[in-house]
């Protein structure tokens, strides 16, 4: 076998090895750049700002962990949240415009996925399946159409079913 043929099973073999890993990334980059228009306003640590946007990070694990959480994230950011929360002491009273219109649901998956995963990785519990979007599809179609206002009642539904969520 000559240098050539060396080199080129060399780089056949080194492609074929890194492959996997290039396919395993993907996933994560979609998420990533699902999560970019959250981060705008919650940042890119999930930390949010104090009184105006309210952190994901630390919290959303917890609320993604029930089937009532999982529904109400998905209305939130397909349909948008208004009026007056109260997370860890601190009142937020902004708006979060629905993102349904230029979301769809493998968009609201991976960001939702992104959340949970990377920013609220610590508070991950084992059983927790990953965001699919099938759920996501069956969430939307399943229930009537939510206002932002709406979703302020379906947190408190959640808030007090679950009073120890974060």
């Amino acid at each position: 076998m000559n240098a050539r043929s060396r080199l080129y099973l060399a780089l056949m073999l080194c492609c074929t090895m890194l492959n996997p890993l290039l396919v395993a990334a993907e996933p994560a980059a979609a998420q990533a750049e699902s999560f970019q228009r959250c981060a705008a306003c919650h940042l890119t640590s999930g930390e949010g700002v104090p009184g105006a946007f309210p952190p994901l990070k630390d919290r959303i694990a917890d609320i993604a962990a029930s089937p009532e959480g999982r529904h109400y994230l998905v209305a939130v950011i397909n349909t948008g949240l208004m009026g007056s929360i109260t997370i860890d002491g601190v009142p937020y009273r902004g708006v979060m415009p629905a993102q349904g219109a230029s979301y769809d649901a493998e968009d609201i998956r991976d960001a939702l996925n992104y959340s949970v995963q990377i920013l609220d990785s610590e508070n991950v519990s084992p059983q927790w399946q990953p965001f699919t979007t099938e759920e996501v599809v069956t969430i939307i179609k399943a229930v009537p159409p939510t206002s932002s206002t709406d979703n302020v009642r379906l947190r408190q539904a959640l808030y007090s079913r679950y009073p120890n969520l974060p």
